[in-house]
């Protein structure tokens, strides 16, 4: 179903989810043509405030968490576009932290409805646009927005911004963006602007992405080369132009940190260091490595790892994790992935972190069965055991639940819809 224009407006949050679910063709759907019209329309696409575009295959969320707790802790008023949500749509968007009404999301959508006329939108184009006008109206100081998929032709890139980061680039949504790196550096880069400051976090960054960024004589700033920073033990060291020291490790990659780091001293906001070593260490994210209060009698963490990246990050934490525990300590995975990714390279990762591997399915768009997971893990490198497979999460953690032993960790991971679906049922 296509561009379709009900007689009566939708009332509340989720009919309003559901219509703009239907309201195009494609759920996946990039370019800007059609966006950028509605979003003339909204007077959307320039900000008053300062706005910062994040863009990258793994970390986007992360470096946005960093860089809000440093501007908030700094005083100023801060808005966030991000994506997808883990459990409520309102997720999407936070002013100074705090999620707005399901009203504001409505009056929003309502606002788009009667200017969009005949263009039709897709499901993130629809939200962009609500979300954007809604920053528009909070008269912030700064602006993050979260890339939704690549960069060149993503929703959010309708928007001038004032600088653009890059946190990593590695193979992912290899439909849309490419096979190889360069592919997708080249995607990445397209949030550019000539002449704007570029803060790259990735320490190999593609021909194609520095190729682009000298064509737009854009102020780039290299990670490894422009800024550093050494771990030695639980503290770590950061250099750019200034130097900070002796900083906390944060429950967040420090790699992310170090790029947010670099992006507040290319703006050249002026930030007390005492704060920015605070902010740095009390930055937090639901769904990265995310320890929850459960009826288990053991450690129970949420991660949204869903690429090989993200996956052996996931599994050098999960190591430190177990250097603090009994020795006997089991890690107990609970997965559940999205057919378009590389799920094979993913268990290779983190195959050796794990000592009982569960298979969970999905039944959301994109979702895959545990069977299918199940074949792709048997062609997978040191796995330790053979999992086992569950209709869906809940049953997966029931059982888990009463084999574990209290030292012993269960991590849920492989999905935003893996996760949400276990905080729905736990929290239920």
């Amino acid at each position: 179903m296509h561009n379709v224009i009900p007689q009566k407006l939708p009332q509340t949050l989720p009919q309003w989810l559901a219509y703009i679910e239907i309201l195009h063709p494609s759920a996946i759907d990039l370019g800007l043509s059609r966006i950028a019209k509605v979003a003339s329309a909204l007077q959307v696409i320039n900000f008053d405030a300062q706005v910062i575009t994040v863009a990258g295959t793994n970390g986007k969320g992360t470096t946005c968490a960093f860089l809000e707790e440093i501007l908030l802790q700094a005083g100023f008023k801060v808005g966030v576009y991000s994506s997808p949500h883990i459990q409520r749509y309102t997720e999407r968007l936070r002013i100074n932290k705090q999620e707005l009404s399901d009203q504001a999301h409505c009056d929003a959508f309502s606002a788009i409805e009667k200017i969009r006329k005949e263009t039709s939108l897709s499901y993130f184009e629809y939200a962009t646009l609500g979300c954007l006008s809604l920053l528009k109206q909070a008269h912030c100081d700064y602006i993050l927005l979260e890339v939704g998929l690549g960069g060149r032709l993503d929703a959010t890139n309708v928007v001038e911004s004032d600088a653009s980061v890059i946190t990593t680039i590695d193979i992912d949504h290899i439909d849309w963006l490419g096979s190889d790196r360069e592919k997708i550096g080249f995607e990445k880069a397209g949030v550019f602007r000539a002449n704007k400051p570029v803060i790259c976090g990735e320490f190999d960054p593609p021909l194609s992405l520095q190729a682009h960024a000298q064509n737009l004589n854009c102020q780039i700033k290299y990670a490894g080369k422009d800024f550093s920073y050494q771990v030695t033990g639980k503290q770590w060291n950061w250099s750019g132009k200034q130097t900070l020291k002796d900083i906390r490790l944060p429950l967040l990659p420090v790699q992310n940190a170090s790029t947010a780091l670099a992006v507040i001293e290319a703006l050249q906001v002026k930030v007390n260091p005492a704060v920015l070593k605070n902010a740095i260490e009390n930055a937090s994210l639901a769904g990265r490595l995310q320890k929850i209060s459960t009826t288990s009698v053991c450690d129970v963490y949420l991660d949204v790892a869903h690429n090989p990246q993200s996956a052996g990050y996931l599994a050098s934490q999960l190591r430190l994790i177990k250097a603090e525990k009994p020795e006997k300590c089991k890690v107990h995975a609970i997965v559940g992935m999205l057919a378009d990714k590389d799920i094979t390279g993913t268990f290779d990762q983190i195959n050796t972190e794990i000592d009982f591997c569960n298979l969970v399915s999905l039944d959301c768009y994109r979702g895959l069965s545990a069977d299918s997971l199940l074949e792709n893990h048997q062609k997978s490198k040191n796995a330790l055991t053979t999992p086992i497979c569950f209709e869906n999460v809940n049953l997966a953690y029931e059982t888990v639940r009463n084999k574990v032993d209290s030292s012993d960790i269960i991590i849920i991971f492989g999905s935003f819809h893996t996760v949400s679906d276990f905080l729905n049922f736990s929290q239920g």
